[in-house]
């Protein structure tokens, strides 16, 4: 018999259900049991990211109107039914997390996404949708853009902590930048699976590299120096570097591959 505290743990089915509808049905690419997660992930992550999603039922409709409220009239949410890590997905963060010794909450069980129809409007874009979440009372606590050459990887990033102490990610990327990034999954997917070779992982990493040296820099991207009235930190996500006040929590390190990934997973969102 399982000890009492871990009878009392939502499913991750009824989790699902209780999420509000009200702006886009929330979407899971897989729902295990918590069972099944523990066997993963093991019984502490997989019972911590079912309080944390738990918890964040009543107050994901609030920080979810705030941020479409933020955004400018020339973006819009990108992929809306995302914007909450499923519970697969937060219990192997947790772990990694646990095997890392990081004792802060996940900076993005909440995520979401400001899109913009050409690149050259996104840096103003994301000035304007910080402005307004600060204004809401939401505080920046990191900020970051990886339109750095030879990055496998190229978007704008800012971390926040709400009111109600939720964290959330949000990012910032026109339809090329996103279009880039999609494509570049599959072979992301590759790199980080332990169980490949190290070749395989190289080649994959190429791959994401040479796509995403088709994107021309947004304009302003340079001169982007600021958000929400802090630095912008400028990350590569192509080698180990990254900048010194990152939070352990959104470090650009390409660490996962040593990770060990126990059965092949698609990614449930875009916090990458």
């Amino acid at each position: 018999m399982p000890p009492p505290d871990q009878e009392q743990l939502p499913a991750p089915s009824e989790l699902h259900a209780r999420f509000s509808t009200r702006y886009a049905p929330v979407h899971w690419e897989r729902l295990p049991s918590a069972a099944e997660i523990a066997q993963l992930y093991g019984a502490k992550a997989t019972a911590r990211g079912l309080r944390l999603l738990e918890r964040t039922i009543s107050t994901e409709p609030r920080i979810t109107a705030q941020f479409l409220a933020a955004m400018p009239p020339n973006a819009s949410a990108y992929r809306l039914e995302r914007r909450i890590k499923s519970p697969e997905s937060l219990a192997r963060k947790l772990h990694d997390m646990q095997r890392s010794k990081q004792r802060h909450p996940p900076d993005d069980l909440l995520r979401y996404t400001a899109l913009t129809e050409v690149s050259d409007t996104l840096v103003d874009a994301a000035r304007e949708t910080c402005e307004e979440l600060s204004r809401a009372g939401w505080q920046i606590r990191y900020a970051k853009q990886s339109y750095a050459e030879g990055s496998r990887y190229k978007g704008i990033h800012g971390y926040f902590v709400t009111p109600s102490d939720d964290r959330v990610e949000v990012q910032f990327h026109s339809v090329a930048s996103v279009h880039v990034k999609e494509a570049t999954t599959p072979w992301y997917e590759i790199e980080r699976d332990a169980r490949t070779s190290p070749e395989e992982r190289t080649a994959a990493r190429r791959e994401c590299v040479r796509l995403s040296a088709t994107l021309q820099k947004p304009h302003g991207i340079d001169t982007l120096t600021q958000l929400g009235g802090l630095r912008v930190a400028v990350s590569n996500y192509s080698d180990h570097r990254e900048p010194a006040n990152a939070p352990s929590g959104v470090r650009s390190s390409d660490s996962r591959g040593a990770l060990p990934a126990p059965t092949p997973t698609r990614s449930d969102g875009i916090g990458r």
